[in-house]
Formats: structure tokens, C-alpha cells, sequence
């Protein structure tokens, strides 16, 4: 009995231990909760040095300092970044809270339910405000009234050219029509450059990159037509331009058409390969010291119609499931101020007090986007809200009728014409 005695004692004891052990775990857990920072997740598509994507992930280290949180990020190529954040919300997923949108999607993913509205946010705000920012770049942004993303960069897209390239090949000046431009990949495949190193492999390149020679011969993509739209491909100017693409198409390797992407187009140009790209300020910005000096900015090529350069610009958001949304819109707040929008930006900010935060360096070359800024327009008009339905369905059928010639330059403009008015009447 009392050597029962004694170990009933004993693990009356033990349990004491234990529970006083327990008891000092418990007390410890809520000091670890507050310990916990809030995490935000933010989606860009590289940090390639000196682009966007590299630019915003310095200025969010200074964030992270400031509001004490963690920051991440979830980088995606260019060309699936779109279609990403079209999944994950789908799917119902949480994954990011602030994230990157090209103009031309921001309706789409708007309509979508993809991007958080901004408007109520941005009433209660004190330090952004819309009337900050150059209307165009807020404008391309709003769906039936309301704003869902801030512009990350607003920029306007031309030819920019090595010069020493140019010399090579015997132009005193960058070309100024498309038949000169057409000369020049001639002969600078002929010197065994690349002519042009752009994102082939993205679905900006039929609508924004090569659209550009359709819209200086006075063409479109689409037109009003009532109270509705309707495909603008399928006549002489849609012809033309297949002729164009061709012509230019031809002169570049077919594996680069195919899959040059955002680091095979910078490695093109810094290694002094490409002679030509298309692109907007950001790009002096991610060119190496050397390679930047090079380099000079034209207007872009002129058909028969009227001087253009395109409006461009990526965006940020916030991303509708996120579960930090209000930490989410503070880091748009800290991106939008006077102070943070230029360093965050590989271009221009947006802002219309960007000139005066610009550096030195950018006050040498940004003033030639700023004049060709009057040049500038967009795909389509403003009113055609199937900017991104119409990228996405075009791609397929203007890789097919442009990498090679199989059919007739008329038969070719009116395949991607249906494909385009197939978008309308099944989106209207």
C-alpha cells in the first residue's frame, strides 16, 4: 500500500510538472502570434535589373521597413501572367494581394472579378488621389465608372535603334517610312543581325508591337458600327499590313519568332546583336551602361496615313481574394506618392509632376517619349472594352497567316478579321 502510495505521489507529481510545463507554452503562443508580421504577395513578371518588376521590388524592401510586414513576391513570365491571375481567381485561391496588369487586360480581369474596385478606396484616401495622374492613364484603367488599378507605368512605344548598327548597314538616320524600315532588316539580316528584338513569343505582338504598322497606314482593328463594333481587317489596309509583317517576319530566324521572350529580347540588344526594338523609356532602363549610349529613339515608321506611337503601360491592382486587402491598398498609396513613382518606375510614372522627380540620367533621353506622347493612341478606341478578348483570340491566327505565307495576303487579313468578329458576337 505504500509503495502505492508513493507512486500515486509520484505521478500526481509529474502531472503537476506537466501541466505547469503546458500552462508555460500556453502563456508563451500569444507572444508569438504578436510577434507575426502581415505578409503581402506581390505577382510581377521578373526582376530582370532595371525593369518594373526590379524597380518595385526595391521600393517594396523600403515598404517592408516602414510598415514592419514581409513582403513576396510570385514572378511569371510576361506571357502567362495574365492567364495565372485568370486561374487562380477562378479557383477561388488567395495567392497575391497587390498585382501586375497590362492595360489592355485591366477590363477583362475587371469584368472578371479578378481586380478590387479602387473607388471606395481611393475616396477615403489622403495621399492618392486621381487627379495626380495624367487622365489617359486613368482612364485605361476604369470599367463603367469605376477604377481598378493604379498606373505602374505609363509610356509611349516607337522604334529605338543601335546606332551603331545603323551606320554598319549605311543609314545616316534611323528609317522613316516602312519601306525603309523594310530595307533595313533586309540588310541587317544580310550583316547577320537580328533587325528586331521584341517579345515575339507575347500576346502584345499582333495588337500593340506590329499593330503599329497597321495604324500608320490608317488601319484598325476594329470599328463603331452603331451601337456595336465590328472587325476592321478584312479590306486593302488589313492586306497590306499581312505584306508588311511578312516582309519584316522574314528577315528573323523563325525559332526567335517563335520563342524569343522578355530575357532572350534584353540579351539581343546588350550583346549588341539586335538592331531595333520597339519599346517605350523603361527600355533605356533595363540596358547596360555601355549598351545604353548606343542606343537612340525615332519616331516610328510612317505609312500613308498619319505620325504614331503607341500608349502603353502596365498597372498595378489588387487582387480580389486577397486577404490583405487593406495592407494591399497601402502599397499602392506608397507606389502612387510624388516621392516613390519614378524610382519604382522603369519609364514614366504617370504622374504629372513626373519631370520633376526625373534623374539626371532620365532628363537625357525621357523628353523624346514625352514629345512623342502627342503621336500616341491605343489599340482601339477607349470605348472598345474587348481590348484583351481580341489580343488573346488574334495571336494564334496572326502566327499563322504572318510566320509564313501559305495564304494570300487578303485571304490572311480576313482569317484574322473573323477571328476578331467572332470575339464580338460572342462577348456583346
Amino acid at each position: 500500500m505504500k509503495r502505492n502510495k508513493v507512486i500515486s505521489m509520484g505521478l500526481a507529481g509529474m502531472l503537476a510538472l506537466s501541466l505547469i510545463g503546458c500552462a508555460g507554452k500556453g502563456e508563451e503562443q500569444p507572444k508569438k502570434e504578436a510577434d507575426a508580421k502581415e505578409e503581402l504577395t506581390i505577382l510581377i513578371d521578373g526582376t530582370t535589373e532595371g525593369t518594373d518588376g526590379y524597380l518595385i521590388k526595391q521600393g517594396a524592401l523600403e515598404f517592408a521597413k516602414e510598415y514592419d510586414v514581409d513582403v513576396k513576391f510570385v514572378e511569371t513570365p510576361y506571357a502567362e501572367i495574365h492567364q495565372k491571375l485568370m486561374n487562380v481567381g477562378a479557383s477561388g485561391g488567395s495567392d497575391f494581394d497587390v498585382v501586375f496588369v497590362e492595360s489592355d487586360f485591366v477590363a477583362q480581369m475587371g469584368k472578371a472579378g479578378i481586380l478590387e474596385p479602387l473607388n471606395e478606396y481611393v475616396e477615403k484616401s489622403e495621399s492618392l488621389k486621381w487627379d495626380d495622374f495624367v487622365d489617359s492613364t486613368v482612364e485605361r484603367n476604369t470599367l463603367e465608372g469605376t477604377v481598378y488599378a493604379i498606373p505602374q507605368v505609363a509610356d509611349v512605344q516607337t522604334t529605338i535603334y543601335n546606332k551603331e548598327i545603323l551606320a554598319d548597314l549605311g543609314f545616316a538616320n534611323p528609317p522613316a517610312t516602312i519601306d525603309e524600315f523594310i530595307d533595313y532588316c533586309v540588310k541587317a539580316k544580310e550583316a547577320d543581325y537580328l533587325p528586331m528584338a521584341v517579345r515575339f513569343n507575347s500576346t502584345a505582338l499582333p495588337c500593340q508591337l506590329m499593330g503599329l504598322f497597321l495604324f500608320t497606314d490608317n488601319g484598325a482593328f476594329v470599328e463603331k458600327d452603331g451601337d456595336t463594333w465590328k472587325a476592321a481587317l478584312d479590306n486593302e489596309t488589313g492586306a497590306k499590313w499581312v505584306e508588311n509583317v511578312r516582309k519584316i517576319f522574314s528577315t528573323i530566324n523563325g525559332d526567335t519568332l517563335v520563342t524569343m521572350d522578355d530575357t532572350a529580347m534584353y540579351d539581343a540588344l546588350n550583346t549588341g546583336k539586335a538592331g531595333c526594338t520597339i519599346g517605350g523609356a523603361w527600355m533605356y532602363d533595363a540596358l547596360n551602361d555601355d549598351m545604353r549610349e548606343k542606343m537612340v529613339t525615332a519616331p516610328f515608321p510612317k505609312g500613308s496615313g498619319d505620325q504614331v506611337a503607341l500608349m502603353s503601360g502596365w498597372n498595378l491592382g489588387i487582387f480580389a481574394n486577397s486577404e490583405h486587402k487593406d495592407l494591399a491598398f497601402k502599397f499602392l498609396e506608397y507606389k502612387a506618392d510624388a516621392e516613390n513613382a519614378g524610382k519604382m518606375t522603369a519609364g514614366l510614372s504617370g504622374r504629372k509632376d513626373a519631370e520633376e522627380h526625373f534623374t539626371e540620367e532620365q532628363k537625357a533621353y525621357y523628353p523624346e517619349f514625352q514629345e512623342l506622347m502627342q503621336y500616341g493612341m491605343g489599340i482601339t478606341s477607349a470605348e472598345f472594352t474587348l481590348r484583351s478578348e481580341m489580343t488573346t483570340a488574334i495571336l494564334p491566327v496572326f502566327q499563322e497567316v504572318t510566320f509564313s505565307d501559305d495564304a494570300a495576303p487578303a485571304d490572311a487579313a480576313k482569317m484574322m478579321n473573323d477571328a476578331i468578329q467572332k470575339t464580338i458576337d460572342e462577348n456583346q
